[in-house]
């Protein structure tokens, strides 16, 4: 019994030991205790402090406020409000944190505008460190963290090996294989937008200088050697944005990952954030707060990887279109080289009259915090007054007056006159071309997609050097270019614009034909015929004359005669309809039929209607003609020299139309219509002639929407009228004495056109 009760207090103790193990090995609430803000040049960064690090859920601009950057954390304590000191900055405008779920934080950053930036953690503090974008040329900010780092380094020199780019789920990193730990500057650049990693003390002898990424914002990576020995030996890397994008920067094994990340911020309702405003209070930053100390090991991003969701995401309409990302960029004006100047200097006002151009210059410098150097050709007198102007726009103005120009090396503006520079430039244009032709060939294929190669080969012809070439491979469509580096990148930007795929429209004709016809015919026959004669027993009881005849049907029995025949053997009066369908006669006679008279009506009323409708439709790509047909062909033979010759001619339905989709998602269609018909029933020479319907325009249809390019309306309204003179015109008996006729015919032609972009 004893044994048992051992046994079971062993068991109870393991249990609460077990249970203990597991409690103290959950992971402790992070607790923010204050946010305050360090401004500087080039970063600015946001320091949030905590007991230990805080787990970074996922992070990213927000949709429908462009310039907030969201920030989630998560297993974060809520008994305490952290205080925001905010701080005056150029760049932010406002933070805020909001509690989203029991023990989960979102961190709002208002900015004035969108720049990129990275989240990382140093000690137990986590920062948000925002790249300010650099827009004045030629002047680099430089991170003091890393002037201190460079004036406490030994002078050792490494080299980059290699640059590999790996497409992860929720990232790509481009990782820096590096032979020692590098110390790195980070700016950006506008215009075009650029993240620029300059790796001192250090040799680039990578065989591969550019890297295609074009996702998650960044279209490439360059890298090269930018600097030696001068004070220091730069290796620059210099990735192409497309917006302000979220990444992060790791050492590891003396080696550098750069990780761009995808939309990593939860989606969370307006009615799923719980009523607990949290309190902000707003105060001067702490003066002895101090700059984060680095620590040995470099700092790394804490990202919880398993929570992160990635949703599509696509681009805001323009003017309402409808077209997706990929197809309304191709209407986008893009740059390949060169861009226009744009004066941006700081307002000036000046007023000279017949002052020194060095005395001026040298005074344009001071005010700029430019040095100025002057070549000993440079003379000439200045007398201006200008109100208001940059001063980079009124020292183009004064140089060109006095046939001068200037070149901006650093912050050293020199003075030259325009000769000295021009011909300056000639020789470093040669000198260039020199480098060109004299560097090493690279040779690369590309297989197009959406373009024949030998079309692209005619434009690409222009932009190769002298030693370049280019192949063509018809049957796999792809084309080999050899030539140096620098021209083979050129081509590159080339060949992303010209393959592209090209959208279709369908088309949909419909061709209305309607014909209303309306005849009514009324005709009348008649005749009489008497006779007086002592035969018959009704002489005239006089003695001259005794017989009496009166004719009133003198057309002869055995003539065709227009009509129907009367028993008189024809009519004195025949005016029939001139087609009929019914016929009624009438015959008055005595008993002795010695007088007689014969009535014969005809008439014939006739109406219809009738419609043709067409529609042929039709598929094409864009600026490609396409051409339909439907019908039948009509052989036409004729003979010459002995030679019978056989040509066919179209009688039918024939549509060619070419569109064009414009940038606002309208299509300008350029349409050539035929409808054409045999008319069998007047043959010449057993011949059918071609009755033709046509219509050839130019017009311009929003997509899905129908317009009437052609419409034809016709009508024809005949009368006839047949009558004796004189007697048509006695009131009612005139009646007798004419026949009527009339003929309406109506034929209405219309064709509409419906274009749709298959998207």
């Amino acid at each position: 019994m004893k044994t048992k009760k051992y046994l079971q207090i062993l068991v109870i103790i393991c249990a609460l030991t077990l249970v203990s193990g597991f409690a103290s090995n959950k992971e402790p609430l992070g607790n923010i205790s204050n946010i305050s803000v360090m401004p500087g040049q080039p970063n600015t960064r946001i320091v949030l402090e905590s007991n230990s690090p805080l787990a970074l859920v996922g992070s990213s601009y927000a949709t429908d406020r462009p310039a907030t950057i969201f920030v989630d954390f998560d297993n974060v304590s809520t008994n305490v409000t952290p205080k925001i000191a905010t701080h005056t900055t150029p760049l932010i405008q406002d933070i805020k944190i909001q509690r989203i779920d029991a023990d989960k934080f979102r961190l709002y950053i208002d900015l004035k505008e969108r720049v990129p930036y990275q989240i990382k953690t140093e000690d137990n503090n986590t920062i948000v460190e925002l790249n300010q974008i650099q827009k004045t040329p030629g002047k680099y900010a430089f991170d003091p963290d890393v002037k201190s780092k460079l004036e406490k380094a030994s002078g050792q020199v490494g080299y980059l090996t290699n640059i590999s780019v790996a497409d992860k789920k929720d990232r790509v990193d481009v990782r820096a294989i590096l032979s020692h730990e590098a110390i790195s500057n980070v700016f950006v650049l506008d215009k075009p937008l650029r993240l620029v990693v300059d790796l001192y003390n250090t040799y680039f002898s990578s065989s591969q200088s550019v890297h295609t990424i074009n996702q998650l914002g960044v279209k490439k990576v360059r890298a090269a050697q930018f600097q030696i020995s001068n004070p220091h030996t730069i290796t620059r890397m210099v990735f192409d944005l497309t917006e302000p994008t979220f990444y992060s920067m790791d050492t590891a094994n003396n080696n550098l990952t750069i990780s761009f990340y995808k939309e990593r911020l939860s989606q969370v309702a307006p009615a799923e954030i719980k009523p607990s405003p949290p309190v902000v209070e707003k105060s001067e930053p702490k003066k002895e707060l101090n700059p984060p100390v680095e620590k040995k090991s470099p700092p790394k991003p804490v990202i919880s990887e398993e929570k992160i969701e990635m949703p599509k995401r696509l681009r805001p309409e323009k003017n309402g279109s409808s077209f997706p990302q990929e197809e309304a960029q191709q209407f986008e004006p893009q740059t390949i080289s060169q861009k226009q100047q744009k004066y941006r200097g700081e307002v000036i006002t000046l007023k000279f009259k017949d002052a020194d151009l060095r005395d001026v210059i040298n005074y344009l410098g001071e005010f700029a915090g430019l040095n100025v150097a002057h070549d000993p050709e440079v003379r000439g007198v200045v007398s201006c007054n200008l109100i208001d102007v940059p001063w980079d726009q009124a020292l183009d103005l004064i140089l060109k007056q006095n046939k001068m120009g200037r070149i901006l090396e650093g912050n050293i503006l020199r003075i030259a006159p325009v000769q000295t520079l021009t011909r300056e430039r000639e020789e470093e244009q040669k000198l260039e071309e020199s480098k060109e032709l004299a560097g090493p060939r690279v040779t690369k294929s590309y297989t197009l997609s959406y373009s024949r190669a030998a079309d692209v080969e005619g434009l690409l012809q222009s932009k190769i050097s002298e030693r370049g070439e280019i192949i063509v491979d018809e049957r796999t469509n792809t084309m080999v270019i050899t030539d140096v580096s620098d021209r083979i990148e050129l081509i590159e930007r080339l060949l992303d614009v010209f393959d592209t795929p090209t959208p279709q429209v369908a088309i949909e004709a419909r061709i209305v034909e309607a014909t209303s016809t309306f005849i009514r015919n009324l005709g009348i026959q008649w005749g009489a015929r008497g006779i007086v004669d002592p035969f018959y027993g009704n002489q005239t009881s006089l003695e001259f004359p005794h017989k009496m005849l009166f004719d009133g049907a003198m057309i002869p029995q055995g003539i065709v005669t227009k009509g129907i025949g009367g028993p008189l053997g024809g009519y004195a009066i025949n005016l029939p309809a001139p087609a009929f369908s019914t016929a009624v006669g009438v015959s008055f006679a005595n008993v002795l039929d010695t007088f007689r008279i014969d009535l014969a009506i005809s008439a014939l009323e006739t109406s219809g209607e009738g419609r043709i409708i067409s529609s042929p439709s039709v598929t094409t790509q864009n600026n490609q003609q396409a051409h339909i047909i439907q019908g039948r062909q009509i052989p036409v033979q004729t003979v010459a020299n002995f030679t019978v010759t056989t040509r066919y001619m179209n009688a039918a339905l024939e549509l060619r139309a070419t569109p064009q989709i414009t940038a606002e998602g309208t299509i300008i269609m350029q349409l050539e219509l035929q409808n054409n018909a045999a008319d069998f029933a007047n043959l010449v020479n057993g011949i059918p002639p071609i009755i033709t319907q046509s219509a050839t325009t130019t017009v311009m249809i929003p997509d899905g929407g129908t317009t009437v390019i052609g419409g034809i309306y016709r009508t024809e309204d005949s009368i006839t009228r047949d009558r004796v003179p004189f007697f048509h015109k006695i009131p009612i008996i005139g009646n007798l004495f004419k026949s009527f006729a009339r003929t309406k015919q109506t034929r209405e032609l219309l064709i509409f056109i419906t274009p749709r972009i298959l998207r």
